[in-house]
């Protein structure tokens, strides 16, 4: 237990602001959607599938962002991105809490399996931003950072390749892309090896 205290101390929100900026972009999400849907079962269904969505570009963004920054030096840093995609995912949950609840034709009955895979997922995103901190000193920060963000690439990737409508299935792509993306190369100075070798 020390040593997990030891590397989860100086842990902090990266960009405050974007976080917010996540956040309240999602909440908008929802309130558009129940505008052009309605408040009922159907603007919830919407505003679920819309909080995904918006949250999900947060992610490819931060998921991308160590290849994107080698070319684009003024490119978010990761971190900022995840934590913002946490955000926006948090705000995804509660609009998944109430089109369960308050919109629900029947009342709500979770088993065990379904409460374990919401506990799981919810801890798998809320560990992603938690251990996102930019230039973590922390080994075991950085590897279990690391390895949920592989989780969270890998469960979208399966995701969308098994999406019941085919033209979302195209994301599939997108998310293929963040991967390679994120392991681009770092670009060669010509002006530096020109001068090198002449």
């Amino acid at each position: 237990m020390l040593c997990f205290r030891q590397s989860m101390r100086g842990l902090s929100l990266a960009n405050p602001r974007l976080v917010l900026v996540a956040a309240l972009g999602n909440a908008l999400v929802i309130a558009g959607f129940f505008a052009v849907y309605g408040w009922n079962t159907e603007g919830a269904g919407a505003a679920t599938r819309g909080t995904a969505r918006f949250a999900i570009c947060f992610f490819l963004a931060g998921f991308a962002a160590p290849g994107i920054r080698k070319w684009v030096a003024r490119y978010p840093d990761a971190a900022d991105l995840i934590q913002a995609f946490v955000a926006a995912q948090m705000v995804h949950f509660c609009a998944v809490i109430a089109l369960h609840t308050k919109f629900a034709a029947e009342p709500l009955h979770l088993g065990a399996p379904q409460i374990a895979a919401v506990l799981i997922g919810f801890s798998i995103v809320l560990g992603a931003g938690i251990t996102a901190t930019p230039n973590a000193q922390s080994t075991v920060v950085r590897r279990g950072h690391q390895e949920l963000l592989y989780i969270l690439w890998l469960i979208l990737l399966i995701d969308y390749t098994k999406h019941p409508a085919a033209e979302f299935r195209l994301v599939a792509i997108v998310v293929v892309i963040a991967l390679v993306l994120r392991h681009a190369p770092r670009r060669e100075n010509r002006a530096a090896g020109g001068i090198l070798s002449g």
